[in-house]
């Protein structure tokens, strides 16, 4: 009887009865979530431990093809796109260094750095007079060191630079020289300063040996000015570079003096395995009859290396505008802030020289120089703003589009055969 009452109790009070409803129901979902986080966390686990294994495998066997002796990281020939650069010991972002502020001192952060430049005994005192007195200017607001080498006296270059071109020469003694510092600006002897306000170390990039820069008005890598860093890799390129001399003399070819072979170097150095657009493109060059024709060349290595302009270990290329130096009739020698170097100054003074449009009211007289701007006469109508230069470039890029050789628009691939000569291998690397 006491049963009874009891459950007529429960179901003759429905509040009791929905109430323990919804308890069972809250229960219930409880129970559901609870058992489906446990089968996610589950799966969840077992899918990071597959991609632990697969990287683990990965980095096992790259670890097999990289190894470094000494603190240099050595040469090998693959590609460092697929290798972890913490591996070799290079930084995986290049440092940020400020711009020069109103003349301040230029932190040795990369440690010492050479400016050099190299030139034979009848250019010493009669071609560049104005740009080596600009880099003088410079230099004596600085602490970098400055090398001027006489290419037909100086005792190293006369011991082991058997060439005969000043240019390729010039090369052999930067690598000589090179030893003697950590970080070196090779310059052609007709580049000078415009703009004081910049240090060399905003455009060192310690994640490479060597740097270099494309030139405005047809994207070939210029050879007369760049930065090297004092390792075996570069001072053996730098060597390799110089005894292309020969290779760059052929009876009724076109090859662009040490311009040309500057091009295939590079392209070897960071694709050695990419043989067959080696080939290629050093057919195109040796084939060129004139400088038309070079242009095809120089779109063959640029198709070839594409946007990248980093290769961590080896050598980076800047944009063109964004390197430390750019060619002075670009712009008729004006400048803006931005502006470091200017490349093309092949007089002797301002006075006696014709058809120059000086950026400075007056020649430098290097013992005025030191301390901030003194020494610097500019003639303000040549400095310009930034977005007036880029004007300018913009312009000039439009007018290039059109007058530009047509040898250098063409593709490689769509000039010369691309798989007919290579077929079945041209994927054995």
């Amino acid at each position: 009887m006491a049963v009874t009452v009891e459950v007529t109790r429960i179901f003759t009070k429905p509040r009791r009865l929905s109430r323990l409803l919804v308890l069972l129901l809250a229960f219930a979902a409880l129970l559901f979530l609870f058992l489906q986080f446990a089968d996610v966390k589950h799966h969840t686990r077992n899918l990071i431990d597959s991609v632990h294994y697969e990287i683990d495998a990965v980095q096992q066997h790259d670890h097999k093809d990289v190894t470094i002796q000494g603190e240099a990281p050595k040469v090998h020939n693959l590609n460092f796109d697929l290798v972890d650069s913490s591996n070799l010991n290079i930084p995986k972002k290049a440092r940020k260094v400020l711009p020069r502020n109103n003349m301040e001192v230029c932190k040795p952060i990369y440690g010492r750095v050479t400016v050099f430049t190299a030139m034979d005994q009848r250019s010493v005192k009669v071609r560049y007079g104005l740009a080596q007195r600009s880099l003088e200017c410079y230099l004596a607001s600085t602490n970098y060191t400055l090398v001027q080498v006489n290419l037909d006296t100086d005792e190293r270059v006369k011991k082991h630079c058997k060439h005969r071109s000043t240019y390729f020469k010039k090369h052999c003694a930067a690598a000589l020289y090179l030893e003697d510092t950590d970080w070196m600006l090779v310059l052609d002897a007709d580049t000078g300063v415009i703009n004081p306000n910049h240090c060399l170390e905003e455009y060192i990039d310690d994640r490479v040996d060597m740097i270099f820069y494309e030139r405005f008005f047809n994207w070939e890598i210029a050879c007369g000015n760049y930065i090297v860093k004092n390792t075996a890799q570069s001072r053996q390129f730098l060597m390799e570079y110089a005894n292309m001399e020969k290779e760059s003399r052929k009876p009724g070819a076109w090859l662009g003096s040490d311009n040309g072979p500057l091009q295939i170097m590079i392209l070897k150095h960071v694709m050695p395995f990419a043989q067959h657009i080696i080939d290629t493109c050093n057919q195109m060059w040796h084939s060129s009859k004139n400088y038309n024709q070079y242009t095809a060349y120089l779109l063959c290595v640029k198709v070839a290396l594409g946007e990248q302009r980093l290769w961590p270990g080896k050598l980076r290329i800047y944009k063109r505008a964004h390197a430390w130096v750019r060619d002075s009739w670009l712009t008729s020698n004006e400048w803006s802030d931005i502006d470091f170097m200017i490349h093309g100054w092949k007089i002797e003074d301002i006075k006696n020289a014709k058809h120059f449009v000086s950026p400075f009211k007056q020649d430098f007289n290097v013992t005025e120089c030191g301390r901030g701007y003194s020494g610097w006469h500019f003639e303000l109508s040549k400095k310009k703003t930034v977005e007036e230069i880029k004007k300018q470039l913009f312009d000039f890029e439009k007018d290039h589009m059109r007058t530009h050789p047509v040898e250098g628009r063409t593709p490689y691939f769509l000039t010369v055969p691309d798989v007919g000569e290579c077929y079945p291998h041209c994927e054995d690397f």
